[in-house]
């Protein structure tokens, strides 16, 4: 395994104001290289910035154009300036460049930092997005490399509204988001009957989860949605988007992982991808609000090392409470997962009972 970390302290300048705040990056590189950085498995790797011609792989030149003006339509969210829009291109500088090392075979895992932008449109930013490294990295990997299969796995807390607008009708592309319920949680966006439209209808699944969903429960998402999916699909590379939102001390969320369920998650796609892709993995690691700013670095950290495989200890800097460990969501879960299989049996053998 050789991993690339795609990181530059610039990133910093992605910085709202709010919640989303440009420390989070520094935090968990300081902890990356204290635990992590003496790996010659792992290789810190600067990217730059997305070039106009790059961001028009997914977005308008009118859209491009007005955020270099900083005129935000989203400002309560997303409020634009000039250092947040020059971290924007980088990141999605860092997205494009993380493909090409895959495919460049140099790399079989690649984690853009600070990464994952899942709500930003084509012409429009959105939910603290505004470039999609996401998408970029999709699309040039398509156009330019002769990829035909990219399989798209989100299990940040909120649904992925942003990246289905973009491949809603790309049959190369399969989108499956794991969030937490659309009536209970930004964006409204990603109920079961969501799948794709035109050539794209049955390449979009959406998997709506009640709040404090745990461990058990997504696992359980995973191994009958993911797993057999990836395996009908046959995925050339598998993109994973996620972070900590999904930890049970996060601010704006209400689901119930641990950082022992999150490192699972990344297991099971690096189990998924050793099996169907060479090992091929892209972690746009980003999300994470949690009033303790250890979660964050530390679900980053439990991401990478599900993902990688490598030992480390996570230890949970405040207790679990006694009804996650029960998992008291898992029923609820099922009834969800059968009743997309309902919309979804038609487009895919696997999900057919």
């Amino acid at each position: 395994m050789k991993a690339a970390i795609l990181y530059s302290e610039k990133m910093k300048e992605y910085d709202l104001g709010h919640v989303l705040t440009g420390e989070r990056y520094e935090n968990f590189m300081r902890l990356f290289r204290d635990i992590l950085g003496g790996n010659p498995d792992f290789e810190i790797i600067e990217p730059s910035n997305a070039t106009d011609a790059e961001l028009k792989l997914v977005h308008t030149e009118d859209y491009i154009r007005r955020v270099d003006r900083c005129e935000s339509k989203d400002p309560h969210d997303t409020p634009l300036s000039p250092g947040l829009v020059r971290a924007a291109k980088l990141l999605a500088g860092a997205g494009k460049l993380a493909g090409e090392l895959i495919v460049s075979g140099r790399f079989d895992k690649a984690f853009v930092i600070g990464g994952g932008v899942q709500h930003a449109r084509r012409d429009h930013e959105k939910g603290f997005g505004i470039f999609s490294d996401v998408g970029l990295c999709a699309e040039n990997l398509m156009l330019n490399h002769g990829i035909n299969r990219i399989l798209i796995l989100d299990v940040d807390a909120h649904a992925s509204d942003g990246i289905y607008h973009i491949f809603c009708q790309e049959p190369r592309v399969l989108h499956i988001s794991i969030h937490q319920n659309p009536r209970t949680l930004y964006p409204g966006k990603g109920f079961v009957d969501e799948i794709g439209e035109g050539d794209g209808a049955g390449y979009s699944v959406n998997i709506p989860l009640p709040p404090w969903t745990s461990d058990t429960a997504y696992q359980y998402v995973l191994r009958s949605i993911f797993v057999p999916l990836a395996k009908e699909f046959k995925p050339e590379i598998i993109m994973m988007i996620d972070g900590s939102d999904t930890h049970f001390t996060d601010r704006i969320t209400q689901m119930g992982l641990t950082l022992k369920g999150i490192k699972v998650i990344g297991n099971i796609v690096k189990e998924t991808a050793e099996e169907l892709c060479e090992g091929k993995v892209i972690d746009f690691v980003g999300s994470g609000y949690s009033y303790d700013s250890r979660v964050v670095a530390l679900g980053w950290l439990a991401s990478l090392a599900g993902v990688t495989g490598v030992k480390i200890e996570l230890e949970e800097p405040v207790p679990v409470p006694d009804e996650l460990k029960k998992d008291l969501r898992l029923k609820e879960t099922e009834e969800i997962v059968e009743f997309a299989k309902i919309y979804l049996g038609k487009y895919w053998e696997c999900l057919v009972a």
